[in-house]
């Protein structure tokens, strides 16, 4: 016997109801996700940026951590991304002494509480010295400005209450002196009041030419200098 039109009819809303619960569901489950994305990403641009140095670190051992200043600022430059950081490292016993120049752009991983922090180099690194003290700078910057670092991005994630971060085996630099490419190795680790930075340089053959064997990390300390 076919069944009656109110049992079909039944069945159909039975099936509707059942769709539309389902995809209510789903609609939560990516809100929450997506909040908790926002949450992670909020968190690791507003405990990023700052002003740093490790001459707590250096005073114990100069020989491998001399003495540095590094400043992490927040820039617009609406061209190269949402979450833009301009990071100056100085000599902390003469901040005219700048040794290295560069940008970060942080985008989030979808779906993930993860996010990714691409690194990038000037090709006019003078143009933009002392970027930190000139934010809008940067509004005018265009990506032909600057040259990429291929494999040298960072994932962040968490790390208990911290944040870690941690980059890939492809990570190339040319040597300062004689222009010889190198193996890269970078982490960072991040606190609220510290900063934690991993890096090492090999040549070709594994050895060690750049950051220290024993101890390579440089161990910043926040301080309450920064206008941001």
């Amino acid at each position: 016997m076919a069944p009656d039109p109110v049992h079909r009819r039944r069945a159909r809303r039975g099936r509707l109801a059942a769709l539309l619960a389902g995809l209510a569901f789903t609609a939560m489950g990516f809100a929450a996700s997506s909040a908790k994305e926002e949450a992670f990403l909020n968190q690791l641009t507003s405990m990023l940026p700052g002003s740093y140095d490790n001459l707590a670190q250096s005073r114990v051992d100069g020989a491998d951590h001399p003495p540095l200043r590094l400043m992490i600022a927040p820039v617009q430059a609406p061209l190269v991304g949402d979450h833009v950081y301009y990071v100056q490292e100085m000599a902390a016993d003469d901040l005219r002494r700048v040794l290295s120049q560069r940008l970060y752009v942080i985008n989030s991983v979808p779906k993930k509480q993860q996010a990714i922090l691409t690194q990038l180099d000037f090709k006019e690194p003078v143009r933009w010295r002392d970027g930190h003290l000139n934010p809008d700078l940067f509004r005018g910057m265009l990506t032909e400005d600057l040259r990429a670092r291929p494999g040298c991005d960072l994932l962040w994630e968490r790390d208990g209450k911290n944040l870690k971060a941690t980059g890939g085996s492809s990570c190339r630099a040319s040597a300062r002196d004689t222009g010889e490419t190198l193996q890269v190795e970078m982490r960072m680790q991040l606190g609220p009041e510290k900063l934690a930075i991993f890096e090492q340089h090999r040549d070709a053959n594994g050895v060690l030419v750049f950051g220290a064997a024993a101890d390579p990390w440089f161990r910043y300390i926040r301080r309450a200098d920064a206008p941001w």
